[in-house]
């Protein structure tokens, strides 16, 4: 959330447009507050649907408000999962933490478990959409707003924080895009202050 990054942190922040939903997936998990918004199949579907991603079809159950979202099940709430870490995976090597190879790999293959089609607008624009219903569909949307924001050149500028004990999606916004912390102020001046602290005990 942009609400994790002080205001005097210049150059961070949210995403633009579509791209801030894959954003918010990200981090549905707060490594350093130990909690998961996507804890239970029913808070899954309550998040996709607040989210838009979800496209009403299917069973209904009762989400968050009295809300009825299509139902989310075990298997879906693993792949989703899968898909929110290995995407984290790729956005802490954008921050140049380690490499994208594996989380590209875990990406390739919950892709390629994904429907997508080829849509026709009525003024003949032609572009990708999610096949299917469901949290399926709602999944493919996600990777489809990555595809998207590659196009447009600010899939690379989508980071997770390079801090083991914070991994805090952030858009880094600087002119020199090297931004690999969530916030200066906080992440990065523990990063800092361990890297000092290192260096003082190797002299000693």
């Amino acid at each position: 959330m942009a609400s994790r990054a002080p205001a005097a942190d210049q150059g961070i922040g949210q995403a633009p447009g579509s791209l801030n939903v894959v954003q918010a997936f990200v981090n549905t998990k707060d490594v350093e507050e130990a909690t998961d918004e996507l804890a239970s199949a029913a808070s899954l579907a309550a998040w996709l649907g607040r989210s838009g991603l979800l496209d009403g079809a299917g069973d209904q159950q009762a989400g968050d408000h009295g809300a009825a979202w299509p139902a989310v099940s075990g298997p879906d709430l693993d792949l989703a999962i899968r898909l929110r870490e290995a995407l984290r995976g790729v956005l802490r090597a954008h921050a140049g933490h380690g490499s994208a190879t594996a989380a590209a790999a875990e990406l390739g293959t919950i892709a390629a478990s994904l429907q997508t089609r080829i849509e026709v607008d009525p003024d003949g624009r032609i572009r990708p959409a999610a096949a299917g219903q469901g949290t399926p569909a709602a999944l493919a949307r996600l990777l489809l707003i990555c595809a998207e924001a590659g196009t447009a050149g600010t899939w690379a500028r989508l980071k997770a924080c390079s801090a083991d004990d914070c991994q805090w999606s952030f858009y880094d916004r600087s002119p020199t895009r090297n931004g690999c912390w969530c916030s200066m102020q906080i992440c990065g001046a523990r990063a800092k202050s361990r890297a000092y602290r290192r260096r003082a005990a190797a002299r000693q």
